[in-house]
């Protein structure tokens, strides 16, 4: 069969410091394994194959549109595609993802439409009632797309024995196939079909952007259950490690065929057993492969100490992410977050002291969180910036879909997953102001609280650290990233002025643009 995958183009929002977008990770295993198949692909990455262009989203004067236009990509698919999947990742994006959908149907009426992602797994319902979808695929993709693929080549219009989808039978009526094993050893998965798309045009990744970048995978899945995220609904809690010489052998190829020095993991979790972590070390090093790596996603503590992170820098590892999220007990007790923060201060140090740039994921204004464990949170972060912790990103709570936060507020007061809902989803990186989902605190006060321990943190970090400010200035003239913050405060240079100014100019004018869906 002939199939097309879409990367629709990115939702950004004005008020946000960082508007990341990365390669289409999931879309280049998919394509890879329908290939491997026996099945043609196409590829449309509708935020690579344009990824300097803004324009307008014409239903929210705040929204911008970075990637390719909706005409521009149905130009781009090939009009015998039999099959066109759309990947829709997060929350926030999904007004923009079903109007495409609405289109791509109109445009192409006899090719079977899918769509998969953490947002189409937790919301399956909503996605089908509001499309003319024919399949979602919920959780890992490949297996499922494989089945899927062989359905519609015989024919079939019985689904219901594909583990892993949602779809409308003839009655109407929404059905959930039971959820498909996970893939056990993911080295049984080809490699990410990046031929078929180009990873190199992406200038933001989580991490510092330190040379030619390519994405990695060394693992899928999080074994823990952290209430606030959406992993164990899409994942499931197993976690399964490539093997580390198979690692070390795609870092290689990426080196050989694209140019690649650096390498982002993207993994939930990519360390949780020392002794994997240590052998793949050992592989790069004994490999002399003079590159650099990022652990720039949130990471556990527990298998991280002296020995692994000289083994980490030595490797070329120059930046690692904890995620310890809070610095309360009680919080990291009720959100099921099985975090020590004394052992976590412990590694961090051994990680500054191997001369690794060490960063913080922590949030504010979880439901249930008092004043006095944001307090507790506060002082924690100070702390940290004085023993030397490079970064910090304080991101406010939102109740994603999927996660078992988000059922228990549902449960007490329904939420309405409407147009509004997914576009406050983006307002965790805002700089102006997010929804509070916590009764006892005001939006302003979140805000007021977020901008704190970011002001307490960089000030005493500039303090103890002064040299830190004097390269930030300097990176910031030379436009060289060595940290997040580098990567931040350039993009806000670069984009932002000219994502206020459009969405300015252009706000009183979409407004008044019909939307196709009602």
């Amino acid at each position: 069969m002939k199939i097309t995958f879409v990367q629709p183009p990115a939702m950004v929002a004005v008020e946000n410091y960082s508007m990341l977008t990365q390669p289409p990770l999931g879309i280049a295993y998919l394509s890879a394994y329908a290939r491997q198949l026996g099945h043609e692909v196409h590829v449309v990455d509708a935020v690579g194959d344009a990824i300097k262009n803004f324009h307008p989203w014409p239903y929210h004067e705040k929204r911008l549109v970075q990637g390719l236009s909706f005409p521009e990509i149905i130009e781009r698919i090939p009009s015998d595609s039999d099959v066109i999947g759309v990947s829709c990742m997060f929350t926030h994006a999904w007004p923009l993802v079903r109007e495409l959908i609405l289109l791509l149907k109109k445009e192409f009426p006899n090719a079977k439409l899918i769509a998969g992602g953490e947002h189409v797994t937790a919301m399956y319902d909503t996605v089908l009632r509001q499309t003319p979808l024919d399949i979602c695929v919920t959780g890992e993709g490949e297996l499922t797309l494989g089945e899927l693929l062989a359905e519609f080549q015989n024919k079939s219009s019985d689904y219901s024995k594909v583990n892993g989808i949602a779809f409308v039978d003839a009655n109407q009526r929404v059905i959930k196939t039971a959820r498909r094993k996970r893939v056990m050893d993911p080295d049984e998965l080809p490699w990410p079909a990046w031929d078929l798309l180009d990873p190199m045009v992406y200038e933001m990744y989580h991490g510092p952007a330190v040379g030619r970048t390519m994405p990695m995978l060394a693992s899928r899945g999080c074994p823990f259950e952290c209430t606030f995220c959406s992993s164990p609904n899409m994942w499931t809690q197993v976690w399964k490690a490539r093997n580390p010489v198979l690692v070390a052998d795609e870092i290689e190829f990426y080196m050989k065929k694209y140019g690649a020095i650096d390498f982002q993991f993207q993994d939930l979790t990519a360390i949780v057993r020392k002794d994997w972590i240590v052998a793949f070390c050992r592989e790069l090093i004994n490999r002399n492969l003079k590159i650099t790596w990022q652990l720039p996603v949130g990471t556990r503590s527990e298998a991280i100490d002296a020995e692994v992170a000289k083994y980490l820098i030595a490797s070329g590892c120059h930046h690692i992410t904890y995620a310890p999220e809070s610095g309360s007990e009680a919080i990291l007790t009720s959100i099921k977050k099985k975090v020590n923060l004394d052992h976590l201060e412990a590694s961090a140090k051994a990680c500054l002291d191997a001369g690794m740039r060490v960063c913080l994921f922590t949030i504010v204004g979880f439901p249930q969180e008092e004043m006095q464990d944001i307090k507790k949170s506060l002082k924690w972060f100070r702390h940290m910036a004085k023993i030397g912790v490079h970064e910090i990103s304080i991101s406010t709570f939102t109740a994603l879909p999927g996660t078992q936060l988000f059922r228990e507020i549902n449960a007490v007061t329904p939420i309405p997953v409407d147009d509004e809902f997914c576009y406050s989803m983006s307002g965790a990186a805002s700089l102006f102001g997010s929804r509070s989902w916590n009764p006892k605190i005001s939006r302003q006060k979140l805000l007021f609280l977020k901008l704190l321990g970011y002001f307490q943190f960089y000030s005493l970090s500039f303090l103890y650290y002064p040299e830190r400010l004097w390269k930030l200035i300097r990176n910031l003239f030379l436009k060289k990233q060595e940290n997040k913050m580098d990567r931040v405060l350039s993009e806000i240079i670069n984009k932002m002025p000219i994502a206020f100014r459009m969405s300015k100019e252009n706000a009183s004018a979409a407004r008044q643009e019909p939307a196709l869906h009602r």
